[in-house]
């Protein structure tokens, strides 16, 4: 197991149209909008289905609207999760600010952020969460692991992160039970990191394993990689920045324009493996949460009264 191939896993995802092709007949199901106390916010939420139309952004979409197993619906235009936003234009973001977004929780690592700073945090004054790590140490780590385990390359990224973006799992939780929502979460890619924070806050509420699976393969669809990468100057940035050495690492002799599988050789979604750990482990994401997080059952309960509508 290398670096990179740990790497490899952590900033890609999966372009396999025939495999999940009716992920995109979901992605493009139209989802009704909630009611709005006024018109401008009706409008708004009819302006996209899940993914925001943005002309800088890469996989910038909406967790709202899926059914929850206790008859309710998860709302829309609160739950947001995103990949890298160093490409939004002046327009875009204009149209986030209509939203009105109070957090962003920036799962990336320090090397990451200061080779591609979010702008539009600092310049719509939006409350700005992360908590600082190296990545190189975080894949360090993982590939060990993946070593001791099954030498895949996979195995030892995903069963790591639950450990090292704890801190950033907690303080998104935290986030979302004071209400500090519109809330969007994001990592570089908004399909590994992102994807199991996103995962753990959808089973809180009660959304089903088939539609978290779903929700997490549409990075599929919806990344995309050459306005992640940016215009920067990769092999000047690599003489400082780890992360940008990595990228170089990863992206030599790759088409730029096409993410890799975000599925085993099998054909298994690499979340499925996390979620399957958990139950395990804890028996249900709710016991995880309140183990390893410290949040109790009336703060999971609060969890719903903020976030699903019935």
């Amino acid at each position: 197991m290398t670096l990179r191939n740990g790497f490899t896993h952590l900033c890609v995802s999966a372009v396999i149209a025939v495999t999940f092709g009716l992920l995109a007949g979901f992605s493009n199901q139209v989802i009704a909008a909630e009611d709005s106390d006024s018109d401008s916010a009706g409008s708004l939420s009819l302006s996209y289905r899940r993914l925001l139309p943005l002309e800088g952004g890469s996989n910038f979409r909406d967790l709202g609207g899926y059914p929850t197993n206790d008859g309710g619906q998860v709302k829309r235009g609160l739950l947001f999760r995103s990949g890298a936003m160093t490409g939004l234009t002046a327009e875009d973001q204009n149209y986030l600010d209509s939203f009105g977004f109070k957090t962003i929780v920036d799962l990336r690592s320090t090397e990451e952020v200061q080779l591609y700073p979010n702008h539009w945090a600092v310049a719509s004054h939006i409350d700005y969460l992360r908590v600082p790590y190296s990545i190189v140490k975080m894949m360090a780590q993982a590939a060990e692991v993946s070593e001791q385990k099954d030498g895949d390359g996979h195995g030892g990224m995903y069963d790591t992160l639950l450990t090292t973006i704890k801190p950033q799992l907690k303080l998104y939780f935290e986030a979302l039970l004071q209400g500090r929502a519109p809330l969007v979460v994001n990592c570089s890619a908004g399909q590994d990191r992102t994807g199991v924070t996103s995962a753990l806050l959808l089973a809180s509420l009660g959304v089903s394993r088939e539609q978290i699976v779903e929700d997490y393969l549409l990075s599929t669809d919806f990344r995309r990689p050459l306005i992640e990468a940016g215009g920067v100057d990769l092999t000047e940035a690599a003489k400082t920045n780890g992360f940008a050495a990595m990228m170089l690492q990863y992206g030599e002799g790759k088409d730029p324009r096409r993410p890799s599988p975000l599925v085993t050789a099998e054909g298994v979604p690499f979340i499925v493996a996390t979620l399957e750990g958990i139950e395990k482990d804890y028996g249900a994401v709710e016991a995880y949460l309140t183990s390893e997080l410290g949040f109790s059952n009336d703060d999971l309960s609060k969890l719903k009264e903020l976030y699903v509508a019935y």
